[in-house]
């Protein structure tokens, strides 16, 4: 099966061969063959993969920006395949390692409905596409320390002709999303039992600074590609339980910075601890605050990336219904109901992470699947050190229709997170409550203020 899995690669690698700078060749197929970021534009051979036309340019009808609340713009489509363990077997090379695991582990009740592929991200602007493909030719723009940070890259993709794994990984991270968004959502959690814990609801408040115009890359809050503080409303016994964390471009000189507010100590620390593979207490374990923000998240010093290739996969794609549906709706079994999930044929990019010589890591090996229209991480896998397949992550993604900071609506990596060996799981970012919201809005100075550690004090005492 790996053998396979190589050769049906091969073909893709011409793209992605060194970390030499691209070819003016390849530099100028951007805008012409493939996006100015880096996707092909042409449909697959048979078709279901469409050309890509500009994804969706405008919001769906009755849609009101300042509820917070979106609608599923496809929710009109019928499936057009369903995948069940029993014929899997039809579907095996366009389907991931994690994604067979669960059709395997749960064959009555898992299954994937496959919808037509719609590829909905929205077209970058004309100044950030642009910027893109400046970023192709600037031989300044580039991962520096065998990846660890970024440098000479700016208000764009980075990296529209990835040759690393590592470039793949920080086309991911610094991924086109709104400039600022408000959040109000929940966190779900089960045990090894499959019985669900309290939900824990938050506020957040996230900011893409390397997005916005009016920032300057590294210098001043240009220097960090995403900031996000969140805030704990229920349950009561952990109301007002506050962390922020600022990760930035330059990784290689600076660590991600973290900050956590606790109301018992009525005051704000550093909070070093939240990085890598520490597990994430408040989520059960089910996590390490490395496998956050979709999947990965923090710094790429541990691993070495290589890029296999680029494939088509059945991924979760579109997934408004699923991010939306109430908890007692959402969950059969130990998984997500197959009702509110949304599977599509998209091509990935697949990156392979191995720990490093003399490094440490829960995980020995790591594979990653990411979006070749917007760079966001689909789906990923986590082998432990015995080789055997320990984590699994779907991401829930939505395009960002609302004409405010464009991309993705990532709704703080809303996502599916699967503990293999430990048998529990966790719904990271459901909406599926009254007053829960996601806001798409425009980058400013109070907003701004509010993601820096003294805000915390002053927001969260009770």
């Amino acid at each position: 099966m790996r053998v396979k899995f190589i050769i049906a690669l091969v073909a893709t690698l011409s793209w992605a061969q060194s970390n030499a700078q691209p070819t003016a060749d390849q530099v100028k197929q951007l805008g012409t063959t493939f996006t100015p970021w880096g996707a092909e534009i042409a449909a697959n051979k048979d078709g279901s993969i469409p050309a890509y036309t500009g994804g969706i340019s405008k919001p769906p009808a009755g849609f009101n920006a300042a509820t917070g609340n979106w609608i599923d713009p496809y929710a009109d489509d019928k499936p057009i395949a369903q995948i069940t363990a029993s014929n899997m077997a039809q579907y095996a090379d366009k389907l991931t390692d994690g994604v067979k695991a669960m059709l395997t582990r749960w064959p009555d009740t898992m299954r994937l409905d496959v919808y037509p592929t719609r590829r909905s991200y929205p077209a970058m602007s004309n100044e950030l596409a642009q910027a893109a493909i400046k970023n192709a030719n600037n031989p300044e723009c580039k991962t520096v320390a065998d990846g660890v940070g970024v440098r000479g890259c700016e208000s764009s993709t980075p990296f529209p002709v990835p040759k690393s794994g590592a470039e793949v990984m920080w086309n991911h991270l610094m991924r086109q999303r709104p400039a600022f968004a408000l959040v109000r959502a929940q966190n779900l959690v089960f045990d090894s039992t499959g019985v669900m814990q309290t939900p824990q609801r938050y506020e957040a408040w996230s900011e893409a600074p390397y997005w916005d115009p009016k920032s300057k890359a590294y210098t001043e809050d240009g220097q960090y590609y995403f900031r996000v503080r969140s805030k704990t409303i229920e349950p009561p016994r952990d109301a007002g339980l506050t962390q922020t964390v600022w990760y930035p471009l330059r990784m290689d000189i600076e660590d991600q910075r973290a900050w956590s507010y606790t109301t018992g100590q009525r005051r704000v620390r550093l909070a070093p601890e939240f990085s890598y593979d520490t597990p994430v207490i408040t989520l059960g374990g089910v996590m390490f605050y490395d496998e956050t923000g979709g999947g990965f998240s923090g710094r790429l010093d541990r691993f070495d990336y290589k890029i296999v290739g680029k494939r088509e996969f059945y991924v979760p794609y579109n997934t408004f219904k699923a991010i939306f549906t109430e908890p007692d709706k959402l969950v059969v079994k130990r998984h997500v109901n197959p009702d509110a999930m949304r599977w599509e044929l998209h091509r990935a990019w697949v990156v392979e992470a191995t720990v490093k010589s003399g490094q440490r890591h829960a995980m020995a090996k790591r594979r990653f699947y990411v979006d070749e229209d917007s760079w966001t991480l689909l789906s990923s896998e986590g082998f432990d050190q015995a080789g055997k397949l320990a984590r699994v992550t779907l991401t829930h993604f939505m395009p960002n229709y609302s004409g405010v900071g464009g991309g993705i609506l990532d709704f703080l990596s809303a996502s599916q997170n699967y503990d293999m060996t430990g048998n529990r799981f966790a719904i990271i970012g459901n909406y599926g409550f009254k007053n829960a919201y996601y806001k798409s809005v425009s980058r400013t100075q109070d907003l701004i203020n509010e993601l820096n550690p003294q805000a915390m004090a002053r927001t969260g005492v009770r």
